[in-house]
């Protein structure tokens, strides 16, 4: 562990070393003590490493001579890092540029297979590292053990802080602190909702129309756009246009698309349908005399109730920046998976609240929250930065990145906590609605496919270094500890002992299991405060419930360990091994089934 040790603090005090120094640099000139190329001196520090490792113990001693070597090794690397990162080069800036240009689809190709090759590198490392460094793993297992509870403890209270953010936004009337607030302004915005649809029923779509016609706002500032794909269901086209005739009056205008199948440069899918549809819809608003800088954007998916003050809270939200910054911003509210809560299996309720609290806790406690499946945005924004990524599955995530680049690292998501309700995951039969959620996690954690993205505009753009490197490696990290985390904690230190059997004999190997199994129990402090929020915001139990499924819905928790490893960890696995071996994923719908509802006509 002394030799990890020494290797990872080498590392990372020469790279942060590097940035300050380099920083002070540029602040005080007089004060320049990094090198122009300080990777050079990064190579001699691993060479000297190298070389005392090999040949330094006949003047340090043994292990003081290991000890050294690969402190000089990780600092080393730090100081090569850091160059590279900061300068976007190594030793020669026009040699390294022209070979990754001369080299484009290869360089794409090796950042395609990094997700997957460090995931597998992390998952299997307690069997290759075992047979020489045992207690190695065992010590990573303990640090993976209290990483675990320290995230689950933190997530406990975010969650609790959420809540109670979400129950004060529900709690204004927002259309009058608009009024209020910003009585010369707010009248001029029109609000245009994007609903892009495929294989949703319209038994489905009506039921999230009726809420953004309950919504407290002004109907004649209100635009319904609804985005049909040329390959879905005719019928199912004209039940829902015939729907939204009925509609059109109410409010200042319906528009409906149908995007063409296996247009060039695209995969269909939401990102695609919704650039077809604003390219169309500008046209319409031309026709009308409606001014882009006038029009704030929201998107929902097919299945989502947004609560009746989500429009004109979202616009206050928007209003409330400074106007340099708001056309820099996007908004979310809190998702909740609560249409057809109850008739779910119990595994899909598990995902579904996790996915919402962690969703939820990530919105309170950090400044990288990334789009996800509904945003609110100016018009103006959208058309800046291009709209969304045509040719990828994770729209949402891409259109982050894309906006992240685009203002050069001044881009942020605003939380206004005021909630959507959608559908967890439910199909007609149970085997198909465990294959739809186990794909559904799979599309989501798909989103490694941006990493190339990423990275190149990492070293194209002009953005703060600390702040892009921040963000790349929170989403490198989140990536990683998605598919192999849970996976780690739980068969890591069962691992060992079959691999090393000497391992068996010291007191570690003993005490590794008593200590896990105490710090991981530990962590499940953290869940009540999931339960608590659940118990608050869930619907009602259906009231026809049999005392089992009653009481089985308050003990459904304790499968929260198998939902981690199997139905959450395994398909960003698999999403991660798909594209590390190529195979590209198309955007796939999840099928949406309220089975109480399924036979009701609208």
């Amino acid at each position: 562990m002394r030799l990890i040790l020494s290797f990872f603090i080498g590392l990372v005090s020469f790279f942060y070393l590097a940035e300050l120094f380099q920083r002070l640099g540029r602040k005080y000139p007089a004060l320049e003590v990094i090198p122009i190329t300080h990777s050079l001196v990064g190579i001699i520090f691993i060479a000297v490493g190298i070389f005392l490792s090999i040949f330094g113990q006949s003047f340090l001693g043994s292990g003081l001579n290991i000890l050294s070597g690969l402190f000089l090794i990780g600092s080393g690397i730090g100081l090569v890092l850091h160059h590279l990162l900061s300068r976007r080069y190594i030793l020669s800036e026009r040699i390294e540029k022209d070979f990754v240009l001369k080299h484009e689809n290869l360089v794409e190709r090796i950042l395609e297979i990094l997700p997957g090759a460090i995931t597998w590198l992390a998952l299997t490392s307690p069997v290759w590292l075992s047979f020489t460094l045992p207690y190695v793993v065992a010590y990573l297992i303990l640090i993976a053990d209290v990483y675990w509870l320290l995230s689950a403890l933190k997530i406990g209270v975010l969650i609790l802080i959420g809540y109670r953010k979400m129950e004060v936004a529900k709690s204004k009337d927002w259309l009058n602190l608009l009024q209020k607030d910003f009585p010369q302004n707010w009248q001029k915005y029109y609000h245009l909702i994007l609903i892009p649809t495929y294989k949703e029923p319209p038994y489905i779509l009506t039921s999230t129309f009726e809420a953004i016609l309950n919504s407290n706002y002004s109907k004649d500032k209100m635009f319904l756009a609804v985005g049909f794909e040329e390959r879905d269901d005719p019928k199912k086209i004209t039940e829902t246009k015939n729907i939204l005739k009925k509609i059109e009056s109410k409010i200042a205008g319906v528009f409906t698309t149908i995007h063409p199948y296996g247009l060039p440069g695209e995969v269909p899918g939401q990102g695609s349908n919704k650039n077809w549809m604003i390219n169309n819809i500008l046209t319409e608003f031309k026709k009308r005399g409606i001014k882009i800088e006038d029009v704030f954007v929201t998107t929902l998916d097919a299945d989502f109730c947004i609560n009746p003050q989500f429009l004109a809270g979202s616009l206050h939200k928007y209003l409330s920046q400074p106007q340099s910054k708001r056309d820099k911003r996007s908004f979310t509210g809190v998702f909740l998976y609560h249409n057809n809560y109850w008739q779910t299996p119990t595994p899909m309720r598990l995902m579904a609240t996790g996915t919402s609290f962690w969703q939820l806790a990530e919105m309170v406690g950090s400044d990288k929250y990334i789009n996800y499946s509904s945003m609110s945005i100016s018009l103006k924004a959208l058309l800046d930065v291009g709209l969304w990524i045509p040719d990828k599955v994770n729209d949402d995530s891409g259109f982050y990145w894309k906006a992240y680049f685009h203002f050069n690292g001044d881009y942020k998501v605003i939380p206004h906590f005021l909630p959507i309700s959608g559908d967890a995951v439910q199909d007609t039969t149970l085997l198909k609605t465990f294959q739809n959620q186990y794909l559904q996690i799979k599309r989501w954690a798909y989103g490694v496919e941006h990493i190339p993205f990423i990275v190149k505009q990492y070293f194209k753009k002009e953005v703060d270094f600390w702040d892009k490197t921040d963000k790349l490696l929170f989403k490198i990290w989140g990536d990683l500890k998605w598919g192999f985390l849970a996976i780690f904690v739980t068969f890591g230190s069962l691992l060992i002992p079959l691999v090393n059997p000497s391992y068996k004999l010291s007191v570690l190997s003993v005490n590794l299991p008593i200590i896990s199994s105490w710090i991981l129990t530990t962590a499940f402090l953290g869940l009540f405060a999931t339960i608590l929020v659940h118990e608050k915001t869930v619907p009602k139990r259906p009231k026809g419930w049999s005392i089992f499924k009653v009481i089985w819905s308050y003990i459904q928790w304790l499968l929260v360990p198998i939902i981690l490893i199997t139905i959450s960890s395994l398909p960003a696995i698999d999403a991660q091994t798909s594209l590390m071996f190529g195979k590209k994923l198309e955007f796939r719908v999840t099928n949406k089934a309220r089975l109480l509802e399924k036979n009701l006509n609208y």
